[in-house]
């Protein structure tokens, strides 16, 4: 047996915050909802899965991977926002006579699909509807199910007739996180353990609440949280001022800094968010720069980084140090190679009029990036573009650019726009200009999920013994046929 999950919701019930999550990759106990379900799926002892992704599909992936860490196959498939099901199961070509059971990856459930398979299987020529919460818990057994597919449909419409079908009661907790007070109650009932066979992932700490304690993640500092008359989760990597005075129900984001004199009060903060000094906030969703009222569901976007912004703004001065420091060794590289310039300059040259090239020796360029900037960069006209990209570690100095990140003029993988921009990179080092964007971004994200400490090295060593192979590779090609 295999799965299918849908995970191709937009989350447009929870604009603006669909800015920066969809549905699938909302934190709830500071893991995605999607992991959850993959979770769920790994107990009942299915291994091959196909996820269907439509918004932030790349983040979903990034995130994911091959599947690997579950013991799972995941292959990705893509659709439409919130395509129908039936539409996008004739484009998987499966054989519908085998057993595929088809579950929405985008809403919030206690386990059961080991549960629900069981059952279904003593039905195995009827259709089993699954309720959780007295709400459709969003999954389907093949073949049986063939002619209901319309009941996972997002968004949910159709509610089947039980004397028609055989209906499962499954006990738990289901959100179906279509409004800012369902994903927020989905974080509280994790951190109260009100979801059978679901703890928080972070350790115990005792608080002053008589009733209910907090669970804190590895490297966050906080202050005494015995003395907090509060309760909840607190992510991994966070900095709470020990000033700060927490009250009822707080569930924080990993990597998220809470600065001095703020009060919070059942409220949900986003991860790598920043809470400024002496700010109230109380029963509301914090994610970077957006504040969303549960009382209301309105919602406002605060431009001024004292209050709320994205934490990564937030730089120590340790970065900051280090940063100096490279700056200061690429500016002794750079003076290093001056006598190689005239040199490379003069290749150049001899390189342009042999081959009658169109382009000059020296290449300038201005460059609109995605931070708004404009930036002229220079380059020499030699197929080693490490070498060729020499003059541009002079941005790296003056702080413009990073020494390694994505190149300046990057144009793809929407929501990766806050992404670290450098002067050598995959796409840089080892693609033409006139790479297509599919590629250049497939380049960009195999380089970003590897995680091996000579990643850099191995990047500059190949692109020393095979200049723009890939783009010579594709020239080959397109003039082979």
């Amino acid at each position: 047996m295999q799965a299918i999950i849908f995970a191709n919701r937009t989350g447009n019930e929870l604009a603006p915050l669909e800015q920066y999550y969809c549905s699938a990759l909302l934190p709830v106990g500071n893991k995605a909802v999607i992991e959850y379900t993959l979770e769920d799926i790994v107990t009942s002892g299915i291994t091959k899965v196909k996820i269907i992704i439509s918004s932030q599909a790349q983040e979903i992936e990034q995130l994911l991977g091959d599947g690997e860490r579950w013991g799972l196959d995941i292959d990705y498939f893509l659709s439409k926002p919130e395509e129908k099901t039936a539409a996008v199961l004739d484009r998987l070509s499966l054989s519908m006579t085998d057993s595929i059971i088809i579950v929405r990856g985008d809403i919030f459930r206690s386990p059961c699909i080991a549960n629900f398979i069981d059952f279904s299987k003593q039905f195995s020529n009827e259709f089993v509807q699954a309720k959780m919460a007295n709400q459709n818990a969003c999954m389907l057994l093949l073949p049986a199910a063939l002619s209901y597919l319309d009941g996972i449909d997002w968004p949910l419409t159709h509610d089947y007739d039980s004397n028609s079908v055989v209906t499962l009661i499954l006990h738990g907790r289901c959100h179906m996180i279509d409004s800012f007070q369902s994903y927020m109650n989905a974080n509280l009932n994790l951190a109260r353990n009100d979801i059978p066979s679901l703890t928080p992932m972070e350790r115990s700490f005792t608080s002053a609440n008589p009733e209910q304690d907090f669970y804190v993640g590895a490297k966050t500092h906080t202050g005494d949280l015995s003395l907090q008359n509060a309760w909840g989760i607190i992510g991994e990597n966070c900095r709470i001022d020990p000033n700060v005075v927490m009250k009822n129900a707080i569930i924080i984001g990993n990597d998220t800094l809470i600065d001095k004199g703020s009060t919070l009060e059942n409220c949900l903060i986003l991860p790598h968010t920043y809470v400024g000094e002496g700010l109230e906030v109380n029963n509301s969703i914090l994610c970077k720069k957006l504040l969303i009222s549960l009382n209301t569901e309105g919602h406002i976007e605060i431009d001024d980084q004292a209050l709320i912004g994205p934490s990564e703004h937030q730089a120590s001065t340790s970065s900051t140090d280090r940063n100096l420091s490279t700056r200061f060794f690429i500016l002794m590289l750079l003076i290093a190679s001056l006598p190689f310039c005239p040199l490379l300059a003069f290749y150049a040259l001899i390189r342009v009029m042999f081959f009658k090239l169109e382009t000059k020796p020296l290449i300038q360029e201005m460059i609109n990036d995605n931070l708004g900037r404009s930036l002229v960069t220079y380059s020499f006209n030699v197929p080693t573009r490490l070498l060729s990209l020499l003059p541009q570690l002079f941005l790296v100095v003056t702080g413009q650019l990073a020494l390694f990140g994505a190149p300046a003029q990057i144009r793809y993988a929407t929501g990766r726009n806050k992404q670290r921009l450098g002067v050598f990179g995959p796409v840089q080092l080892l693609l033409d200009e006139d790479a297509p964007e599919e590629e250049r971004m497939l380049l960009m994200l195999e380089f970003d999920n590897t995680h091996t400490s000579t990643k850099y090295l191995s990047l500059l060593w190949r692109s020393l013994r095979i200049p723009r192979l890939l783009g010579a590779e594709r020239k080959k090609q397109n003039m082979t046929h």
